[in-house]
């Protein structure tokens, strides 16, 4: 009995714990080389963690056998990614998994401001008649948030930054995630990882 009364506190406390909602901040700045920054808060500000892409310290020269072989296992990791991409279904079931979990932000704050331009101005005006109407309905979600403007110059640039906000309650996403995770094309990938690191 005692058993059965743990197993259900045990499942009442991380209801509990899923339902208190998330605060995700994220920020972008694009100065030459993009910096991506991301702050999660939960517990209504007791949990705070910082989440930032350092810069890599650079190494001693190693020799040239060791950097084939860096080399010739990124090579197989990126044919590995394509293989796994492939699979029949795997990508409409990624869409539908984001699909499912940006319904379920709430954003409370947004904002860009960037300057966007290619090398060559007449392929800069064409990105942007399909950027403007994007920008036009961001816009008027996040009014005087967002700002785009095209660079007409002789060398491709992207200069800004962009920043968010945002709540979201991790128990609403327990169902899309168990759905992707345990579907046909997530399995078909499962297979495919398994057994390409077996064959090594």
């Amino acid at each position: 009995m005692w058993i059965v009364i743990a197993l259900v506190s045990l499942a009442a406390f991380i209801i509990l714990v899923l339902s208190v909602p998330l605060d995700v901040a994220l920020h972008m700045d694009v100065h030459g080389r993009p910096r991506f920054g991301m702050r999660l808060v939960w517990l209504f500000g007791l949990v705070s963690r910082e989440v930032r892409r350092e810069k890599k310290k650079p190494e001693a020269e190693k020799g040239k056998v060791e950097g084939k072989q860096k080399l010739r296992e990124r090579g197989e990791g990126v044919r590995l990614v394509f293989e796994i991409l492939r699979t029949k279904g795997l990508l409409s079931q990624i869409i539908r998994l984001l699909r499912d979990v940006l319904s379920h932000l709430k954003f409370r704050e947004f904002g860009a401001n960037l300057r966007v331009g290619l090398d060559n101005p007449a392929d800069t005006g064409l990105l942007f008649a399909f950027i403007a109407p994007a920008n036009l309905l961001l816009s008027s979600f996040f009014p005087r948030a967002i700002r785009v403007q095209p660079s007409f110059g002789d060398e491709a640039i992207l200069d800004g930054y962009l920043y968010g906000t945002a709540r979201l309650w991790p128990i609403q996403l327990v169902t899309p995630i168990m759905g992707s995770a345990f579907s046909l094309p997530t399995m078909r990938a499962a297979k495919t990882l398994v057994s390409t690191k077996w064959k090594r």
